[in-house]
């Protein structure tokens, strides 16, 4: 539920959280009765798409303007880190601190063991604190510290919520520098802990989708990118990974590339984008599914990379959301066979695809907004997907910087004859969410 966009200046380059499209929940409470400006970008309608539901990026701004930074807005879609809460301004005028938790529930058939969904009863899914450094013109860092209690492997399928996130435990989620001064270049630079711009999705989402489960990296890496004024943007990057074994003496650096284009408008705006990987091993999910193959441990045997595609169109209080994704070619069987847990199987090319539509609105002075989705993969059984999913959804604002979410999800496994069971599930998933700083 957005309103008007209220984003800091740019001094505080890859520390402020300003949704793609000009979401800010923080507006939302001042200004209920403005809801023709409550919708943005689909991604931000769902239930573990809320600004509340995401980690702030420690903003520091030492002039707040009333102006879209649109070079904000971008940099934090390509961070992954659209949405989140801000951090306190001007504290020792240097230093920002922001948090919050997303409380989460499920109901319904909690034994499938699909990658992405948490099948634990009552969780915390995601309580966080960033800290952010304002350190001059051209230098900004920021620390994010996370803890979660989600379910890990469980059921038939050998899933579990997130490979990504460190789970029951207090962990460094994320810890990078920037380097930037968009008055004077384009070009920033960024090393450290931090999620690739691979794709688009919602970290510590109520349900991950099916795309977010073939797309999430959170890595240590070193990124160099652009942002233009006219919205344009792209960047590279490379990480190591070292706990995949290579055979055949192939290295363990994966690179990739992204190019996108947005143009961000209250009443009409859309965003389009696509992402390279050189080596889907790189995708946290997809590496921790090579160690179910059939043969056991073994070494990696065959490179194989992927692409992503992203589109998003706002138009009045309605949005939509696009994503796809899909390895380039087939992997070794002895990998990822196409087949569950038979070695005799054909090398799997796993993709899948999201469709959600979202519309906001205000009722009782309160911003709320419903949205409906669909979700389909293809030789995923190995990765632990589904092979479809319908889901639809509802949040409010209940009180201020607190947001009430409730998500009915449908999945259907793949037929025996493609290594699934072929059986339905239906799940049901609330949380709840605060943000502060």
């Amino acid at each position: 539920m957005k309103l008007k966009l209220v984003v800091a200046s740019m001094s505080v380059l890859g520390l402020i959280s300003s949704p793609v499209f000009a979401d800010t929940q923080a507006q939302t409470q001042t200004q209920p009765k403005h809801k023709h400006h409550h919708h943005k970008k689909v991604v931000h309608h769902y239930v573990d798409a809320q600004p509340q539901d995401y980690k702030a990026m420690g903003a520091l701004p030492t002039i707040v303007v009333p102006q879209v930074d649109t070079y904000q807005i971008m940099y934090d879609a390509m961070s992954q880190n659209t949405g989140r809460s801000k951090a306190m301004p001007d504290w020792f005028n240097r230093i920002g601190v922001s948090g919050g938790l997303n409380a989460d529930g499920h109901w319904g058939n909690r034994s499938q063991g699909y990658m992405g969904e948490n099948y634990t009863r009552v969780s915390l899914n995601d309580a966080y604190l960033n800290v952010a450094a304002n350190v001059n013109d051209w230098t900004k860092a920021l620390a994010s510290l996370s803890y979660s209690n989600f379910s890990s492997t469980n059921g038939r399928n050998l899933g579990s919520y997130s490979t990504a996130y460190t789970n029951n435990q207090i962990n460094l989620e994320q810890g990078y520098l920037t380097v930037a001064n968009y008055d004077v270049s384009p070009i920033f630079f960024q090393v450290g802990k931090q999620f690739s711009d691979y794709g688009r999705y919602q970290i510590h989402a109520l349900n991950r989708t099916m795309t977010q489960v073939m797309t999430e990296s959170l890595q240590s890496s070193a990124k160099l990118g652009f942002i233009t004024k006219m919205g344009l943007h792209g960047d590279v990057y490379a990480f190591s990974n070292p706990s995949i074994q290579f055979a055949n003496n192939h290295s363990n650096t994966v690179y990739g590339a992204s190019l996108g284009f947005d143009q961000i408008n209250d009443q009409l705006g859309y965003d389009v984008g696509l992402g390279y990987m050189s080596d889907l091993t790189g995708v946290n999910d997809i590496q921790n599914m090579m160690g179910n193959s059939p043969f056991g441990l073994h070494n990696y045997v065959h490179t194989v990379g992927g692409l992503a595609v992203y589109g998003d169109l706002n138009s009045g209080p309605f949005s939509v959301s696009l994503r796809y994704t899909t390895a380039i070619q087939n992997f070794n069987p002895r990998d990822l066979s196409n087949q569950f847990h038979n070695p005799l199987g054909s090398g799997a090319k796993p993709w899948a695809a999201d469709a959600t539509a979202g519309y906001a609105f205000n009722g009782w002075n309160k911003n709320q907004n419903v949205y409906l989705g669909y979700q389909a993969s293809n030789n995923a059984v190995n990765l632990a997907l589904p092979k479809s999913r319908w889901l639809a959804g509802y949040n409010v604002d209940m009180w201020k910087n607190t947001n009430l979410g409730l998500e009915v999800a449908h999945d259907v496994a793949y037929s025996s004859g493609k290594g699934g069971n072929g059986n339905s599930s239906n799940t049901v998933g609330a949380r709840a969410s605060v943000k502060f700083g």
